[in-house]
């Protein structure tokens, strides 16, 4: 999952971000909001609930199926930028990815280029390289190898590649944080970045000026575009004297979900769930792909009447499988402080089913502490159904109709 440093500007998100846990409810609840171009009832009530949870500042969700009745995709616009997500039939995010930069596809012969010369890489992150803010002049590609190391491609406006270059190792003698509006204003910012800045009529952005040792400077302008919701960001690194050394804008990661068939499960995956669990059954499959190369899948399945599992590789990591647990929980095994939650809520709520989640772990660890828990209630004639953390507080509740 990735994570920010608080001095490090926003970057494209790139690493497996989403699965939270995966949770069954039994049945099928009604969404009370609309979810066009699917038919309400269609979608459990939960997967919108766990959606409002984590980004209460968007008003409408809209989803797509992916595998009919098993899993949607959604994507929407955040106060910082846009979002890809994948939910499933059991109310849980399965995957979310921060699409940050302009929408722009990477040209085919790019990335047939990348594909024949380094099969065994994945790429990071895709950038413009720019001549002005309208002008761009080739493409850089930021690259993990096969042996674990990064790497920068470049290529030429005529999507020729140039050379490979490995990144050099910055360090900063000194960080400024402003704005593009307020830059003029600001007495720590150096004259030759206060130039550039007017003479390429930057609109209003927060920028974060590093002064490297070698006397440069790399800046990191980060604005929203408002005309289709993108987070855009340039790096630019400039001489003691201004010259431009390089001015990157960075393209949104293609992320494209794919549904995964139980036939091409990998032989990592099926060797994994064969010896673990002998009497798997398929339930759903996905595949993550960016810039068309497969990255994660997802293969969920069940085990007996209470087990499920959800199963993620990252096929560029030959040692990551990351299993998320859930079980059918009995009455009788409901912890006593979700007991008492219930109770000082739903003073005569009456037992439907309950399910305990999981965190998730690696392929050679049990992890025996509950991520969460999902109940559903009669109070009288009326059903509820809540999700609660693992001290039993209540996360969100809601009627099933």
């Amino acid at each position: 999952m990735t994570t920010f440093n608080l001095h490090i500007p926003i970057v494209p998100c790139r690493i497996l971000a989403g699965i939270l846990s995966v949770v069954a409810l039994q049945g099928c609840d009604t969404v009370v909001e609309a979810t066009m171009p699917i038919t309400p009832s269609s979608i459990p009530q939960a997967s919108t609930e766990v959606f409002k949870q984590k980004y209460p500042a968007v008003s409408s969700f809209v989803f797509e199926p992916l595998e009919k009745d098993k899993t949607w995709q959604t994507e929407f616009v955040t106060s910082v930028g846009k979002v890809l997500s994948v939910v499933d039939y059991q109310g849980e995010i399965i995957d979310s990815n921060s699409l940050v930069g302009i929408p722009k596809s990477l040209p085919e012969a790019i990335k047939q280029h990348f594909i024949s010369q380094y099969p065994s890489a994945e790429i990071l992150a895709v950038y413009d390289l720019m001549k002005s803010t309208t002008l761009t002049e080739g493409y850089k590609l930021v690259i993990k190898t096969a042996n674990n190391t990064t790497a920068h491609l470049f290529y030429n406006s005529e999507n020729a590649f140039v050379k490979e270059q490995t990144p050099s190792n910055e360090k900063a003698l000194s960080i400024i944080f402003t704005s593009t509006d307020q830059i003029n204003y600001d007495t720590q910012v150096p004259l030759v970045v206060k130039q550039f800045v007017s003479n390429n009529q930057l609109k209003n952005a927060s920028m974060v000026i590093y002064q490297l040792t070698d006397k440069s400077y790399k800046l990191f302008v980060n604005f929203r575009d408002l005309s289709n919701g993108a987070l855009q960001t340039f790096e630019i690194v400039l001489s003691e004297t201004g010259l431009v050394l390089e001015w990157a804008s960075s393209i949104e990661n293609n992320y494209v979900y794919k549904v995964l068939n139980s036939a091409n499960i990998s032989s990592k995956t099926k060797s994994y769930l064969q010896a673990n669990f002998p009497n798997w059954q398929f339930d759903y499959g996905i595949v993550k792909t960016i810039f068309g190369q497969n990255k994660t899948s997802f293969v969920a399945l069940r085990v007996g009447q209470s087990d499920n599992y959800i199963v993620a590789e990252e096929q560029t990591n030959e040692h990551n499988l990351t299993i998320v647990h859930t079980q059918v929980l009995a009455e009788n095994k409901l912890p006593d402080a979700l007991k008492n939650t219930l109770t000082n809520t739903f003073p005569n709520w009456t037992f439907v089913n309950a399910r305990v989640i999981y965190q998730a772990t690696d392929a050679n660890t049990i992890n025996t502490a509950p991520n969460h828990f999902l109940v559903e209630i009669k109070q009288g004639n009326v059903r509820y159904a809540m999700r609660l953390d693992a001290d039993g507080k209540i996360i969100y509740q809601y009627q099933i109709i």
